[in-house]
């Protein structure tokens, strides 16, 4: 028999066509090149650990390995500021770990990356110096270990790390408001690949929300200088179902010591608070045949703008509800948090209805992820809070090198809508550095936000340093920190208001922090009212940060000692239990009031819920309404779309003698219970 070859080409359109044979390629090349590509190794788990107090390391070549008298085994993502004995402890410390480089990685790019490491880092590989990474504790580093390996052996990794505080680092000195925790606080992971490999990808998601279209600016940049044109393969899939919604393979010409190109993707699920849309894009780089590296990179479509006075998410005008959280806060974990504590922390912000949250310092990839997941919209800054009031040269570059890091390591992700400059700092500043590095980081990412964090706009005034920034900003503690009294806040709103004109203000901060000032959190719940109350008035307020989740570890706390020295200023304790503010803020910021419950009979009840108008204010859709019938079953009520200032009303049916009902974000959250 003969065999019989069908041509299929002819009844499929031209781009189904192409990318079939762009299967077929990716699918030859994993084929052919099966250890190729990109290997990453954890290094997370047992290192052996030492402190330093006596600075003896460098003088007894600690370089070699730490003497094991000296030594214990720790668990790294780790922190010596939560063991007994190193509590307050700031200076060096040593870690040691060995590994196997097998042979097979000849001719190989080796790099070991490091989530962070608080605040200066010294790489050493078989007691050779190989890389260090100072004054920045807070963002992840890579160092080239390949002409420092032996292959076909073990090696000894060790590092060197110092927490002293420092007048070149940022934070400065003494003069910062969280946990001085030092260590290899974040995880460690050894990385393979061929050459050439990719430094980073940048996605740059263009979303038309007219009609849901999306196109994607890419670009990449590479380890290896010298390479002039390259052979690049792109997949770009929906997350949640592994379906490739579109794929090229491009030949690109550098550009700027950068390759750029552009997808069209035509319809995109955009992410939004309440549906997180997520993508991932596969960039494979092809050498004479192969794949030599490749990174998966997550991302969404989402369009924020600011238009007069008003914050747009997508097109549509919303006001938003936050809380900010201060890492580290846990006597448990400290600043080394592992990835299921994170989970639990934003999964509490989202059972508090919170949209919105920032950071005082640059955070873990795997936090800002689960922003990305859950969906809260981030604003990260660096950490220049207070002091100094002016930057040296050395500090300028110090600023610039954290926010240049923080910006390539972050730049993906669709939680993060705002990178922050400072916080909060105070005297005779220097406005031109406000701008200069405002300019630096746009000249990064014009993508999003750039602002200026400040605490005196109601002194300043237009003299403010806020106003350089896209989005003025202040942290409002008028009748605690400042001012003589609350009621003094609608005229400090009114003289704001005059300060940044027709432009939208967002309170990054206000909270109530004990026992500096008394009252507890009966007093913590009033004052809560009565700010939010003042804000809700102000149309030009887009939104609100309540400070904080948690009571939090800072080596300038009022109360405690060791890792139990805190500041009381949470509506949970350090261990994430609440207190009754934590029930008032999820209720302020439920985006739906409950306005009518009545029962009609013994198997009905009429409810009815209004949609609010102030903060929060924004569309919903895809909630739901459940509650258990007579016989026990779960009722399902799919809401229909409600936009702000709508109410709702339906009838429960078979409801049972003590019955109640709640109503369920898109992603399963309550929103609201009766």
């Amino acid at each position: 028999m003969k065999n019989i070859i069908i041509d299929d080409s002819k009844y499929l359109s031209g781009e189904l066509v192409k990318k079939v044979l762009f299967f077929v390629l990716l699918f030859s090349l994993s084929l052919a090149t099966t250890a190729q590509g990109r290997q990453t190794l954890s290094l997370d788990g047992e290192w052996e650990f030492a402190a330093d107090s006596l600075n003896k390391g460098i003088a007894e070549n600690w370089v070699n390995g730490i003497p094991s008298n000296l030594s214990h085994t720790v668990t790294v993502p780790h922190t010596w500021n939560i063991e007994n004995g190193t509590e307050d402890y700031a200076g060096w410390a040593w870690y040691q770990k060995e590994i196997d480089v097998p042979q097979g990685w000849k001719g190989k790019n080796i790099r070991i990356k490091f989530g962070a490491v608080y605040h200066d880092a010294f790489i050493y590989i078989n007691g050779r110096k190989a890389g260090e990474n100072i004054n920045a504790g807070y963002t992840p580093f890579t160092i080239d270990v390949s002409k420092f390996v032996v292959l076909g052996t073990k090696n000894r990794i060790v590092v060197a790390v110092n927490n002293e505080f420092s007048e070149t680092n940022l934070p400065y000195a003494r003069s910062f408001d969280w946990v001085n925790d030092g260590g290899i606080t974040r995880s460690v992971s050894l990385e393979v690949t061929g050459k050439p490999s990719l430094r980073y990808v940048h996605i740059s998601p263009e979303l038309n929300w007219k009609d849901s279209t999306g196109t994607t600016q890419i670009v990449c940049k590479l380890w290896e200088d010298g390479v002039k044109r390259i052979k690049l393969t792109f997949a770009i899939k929906d997350k949640a179902t592994g379906e490739i919604v579109q794929s090229e393979e491009k030949e690109l010409k550098i550009e700027n010591g950068k390759f750029v190109t552009s997808i069209v993707v035509g319809k995109v699920k955009p992410w939004h608070f309440d549906s997180p849309n997520l993508y991932e894009l596969e960039t494979s780089v092809i050498d004479k045949g192969k794949i030599t590296d490749k990174e998966t990179s997550v991302f969404g479509f989402k369009k924020v703008e600011i238009k007069g006075e008003q914050l747009f998410l997508n097109g549509e005008e919303v006001r938003l509800p936050g809380i900010e959280y201060m890492p580290g806060s846990s006597p448990v974990y400290g600043i080394a948090e592992p990835k299921s504590y994170m989970d639990s922390i934003v999964r509490t912000m989202k059972d508090l209805n919170v949209c919105i949250t920032r950071f005082h310092w640059q955070q873990d990839d795997y936090m800002l992820s689960l922003m990305d997941q859950y969906g809260i919209l981030v604003q990260e800054e660096l950490p220049w809070w207070q002091k100094p009031a002016a930057l040296t040269p050395e500090l300028m570059q110090t600023a610039k090198k954290q926010l240049g890091d923080m910006v390539e390591a972050h730049y993906n992700h669709p939680s993060v809508f705002s990178w922050g400059i400072s916080n909060e700092v105070n005297g005779d500043t220097d406005k031109e550095q406000y701008i200069e590095l405002r300019d630096f980081v746009k000249a990064m990412d014009s993508t999003r936000f750039v602002t200026v964090v400040s605490n005196r706009i109601w002194q300043k005034r237009e003299k403010d340093e806020t106003l350089y920034g896209d989005m003025p900003t202040w942290n409002e503690y008028i009748g605690t920190w400042h001012g003589n009294d609350r009621n003094e806040l609608p005229g400090k709103l009114d003289t704001v208001k005059m300060a940044i004109g027709k432009r939208p203000l967002l309170i990054t901060e206000n909270g109530l922090c004990e026992p500096a000032i008394t009252g507890g959190d009966a007093r913590r719940i009033d004052d809560m009212l009565f700010h939010i109350k003042e804000w809700k008035s102000r149309p030009f307020t887009i939104g609100y940060i309540y400070f904080c989740l948690s009571d939090y570890r800072t080596q300038m706390g009022e109360e405690g000692f060791g890792k139990y020295k805190i500041r009381r200023h949470g509506i949970t304790d350090v261990y994430l239990n609440p207190k009754p503010s934590y029930s008032v803020l999820k209720q302020i910021a439920s985006p739906i009031e409950i306005t009518k419950v009545e029962r009609v009979d013994n198997s009905t009840a009429v409810i009815e819920i209004a949609i609010k108008n102030d903060i929060p204010s924004y569309v919903l859709r895809g909630y739901s309404l459940e509650y258990r019938s007579s016989d026990g079953d779960l009722q399902q009520i799919e809401l229909p779309v409600l936009n702000p200032g709508d109410t709702f009303s339906t009838n429960l049916k078979q409801v049972n003698a003590q019955f109640s009902f709640r109503v369920l974000r898109p992603g399963g959250f309550c929103v609201i219970e009766y």
